[in-house]
């Protein structure tokens, strides 16, 4: 029965190593059993072919005649996910062979996994008309190929980019009017031009440079994880304009602060209902954490934040006084959950002037954490509790909504 199986994957551990890297045995018998099994899938739909092995120069022709299979089998899913070995100091990856990929291929290609190859397009390159999702990882390809590639998928509607090196900007002339999805990780680009007009979910990891998504009035989801210095100006005037339908956003990021004001901007966050904060900020920093304040004043019809700290300061000691800023209600604030609470005097003054301009405040979550930001054993949770009840009577009794649920963790 498994001979009329239409999904074929091949990975190399599960056919007969612990490793996808198994030596010269492990390669002959890697490539018997797909042979083997293909040869019985001759004349059959495959649906499917996924293809998991440590590349070497020995596999170039075996791996062309799979390719090959996958065209006479009317594929609609491509898997490659070739990671090469080091060969005397230099890497030797598979080179996708675009020109084995008739029309009719290309036509009913559907999905299509390409990690650790290289690309290069033939002259005559037709496209990939019907192509609805397009997987890229240290992929090694040129700007002008990978713009043609992606501006003949005109039906795509998910990509993903993992670490493929552009060393330059990336800009798609024509318009992925069906693209919903678009995540890009780690990449070497310098700028990114596209116009997808239908994106509802943006995913980014890396540092930060120009992005252009075009008018995208249905992107919802956004997924910002900054390992580049972010000032707290930057971020609420730049970042509206790029994604100014988001709803839920998620930002992780190095943020110098320089003093506890508020920032104000003409741009706001219309549409944002859900922000996650996670930023890293130097110790030096901690007293500066009050104009974090800045965030909810350019979402004005936020719903519930998330804020998670990690930062090195000392508890504030109860009756001292502490700084405040001009009000500035946040009407529609339902949810506030801190993490890495430490009771330090910036995370206080925070908290004092969110939850007092909260007036419909429904939930009040704090984890609670040691001076280093890490999470509190048994003993320390008693601890913490004990100080924060302290605060709580000190500071926010009063002004936090007798409707609000207090819970601490």
């Amino acid at each position: 029965m498994w001979k009329g199986c239409s999904r074929l994957k091949f990975d190399g551990v599960t056919v007969g190593s612990s490793s996808v890297f198994g030596g010269q045995e492990c390669t002959r018998k890697f490539i018997g059993t797909v042979n083997a099994v293909m040869q019985q899938h001759r004349c059959i739909v495959v649906d499917e072919l996924v293809i998991r092995f440590g590349f070497d120069s020995r596999l170039v022709d075996h791996v062309n005649t799979w390719i090959k299979f996958a065209v006479l089998s009317n594929t609609k899913s491509l898997g490659l996910d070739l990671a090469p070995e080091i060969f005397r100091g230099r890497t030797v990856r598979y080179k996708f062979p675009v020109e084995l990929l008739d029309d009719g291929s290309m036509f009913r290609l559907r999905h299509l996994r390409l990690s650790f190859s290289s690309f290069e397009l033939p002259p005559q390159f037709s496209g990939f008309p019907n192509l609805r999702t397009l997987d890229l990882h240290m992929l090694r390809v040129t700007r002008k190929d990978l713009q043609d590639m992606l501006s003949s998928c005109v039906n795509l509607e998910w990509l993903s980019m993992i670490r493929c090196h552009l060393n330059d900007e990336l800009t798609v002339a024509r318009p992925l009017s069906k693209l919903l999805y678009l995540s890009v990780a780690h990449c070497k680009i310098t700028k990114i031009v596209l116009n997808a007009v239908k994106l509802e979910t943006f995913m980014f990891y890396g540092r930060l440079y120009p992005i252009d998504l075009g008018r995208a009035p249905e992107l919802k989801h956004v997924f910002l994880d900054l390992y580049s210095y972010v000032t707290l100006e930057h971020a609420l005037t730049v970042l509206p304009k790029v994604i100014s339908s988001v709803q839920d956003l998620a930002l992780r990021a190095i943020f110098p602060l320089k003093t506890p004001l508020l920032v104000e901007t003409p741009c706001k966050f219309s549409q944002l209902k859900y922000l996650n904060l996670r930023l890293i900020l130097k110790d030096e920093e901690a007293g500066n954490i009050l104009s974090l304040a800045s965030f909810l004043g350019a979402a004005p019809y936020v719903e519930k934040l998330e804020m998670h700290f990690s930062i090195f300061d000392f508890p504030h000691k109860a009756s001292k006084p502490i700084k405040s800023l001009p009000r500035c209600p946040h009407n529609y604030l339902k949810n506030l959950h801190i993490t890495g609470f430490s009771g330090t005097t910036g995370q206080l003054e925070f908290l004092v002037h969110t939850v007092e301009n909260a007036p419909v405040l429904k939930m009040l979550t704090i984890k609670g954490a040691d001076l280093t930001g890490r999470d509190l054993d048994h003993i320390g949770k008693r601890f913490f509790l004990s100080h924060f009840k302290e605060l709580e009577r000190e500071y926010l009794c009063g002004i936090i909504s007798p409707n609000a649920e207090v819970r601490i963790i």
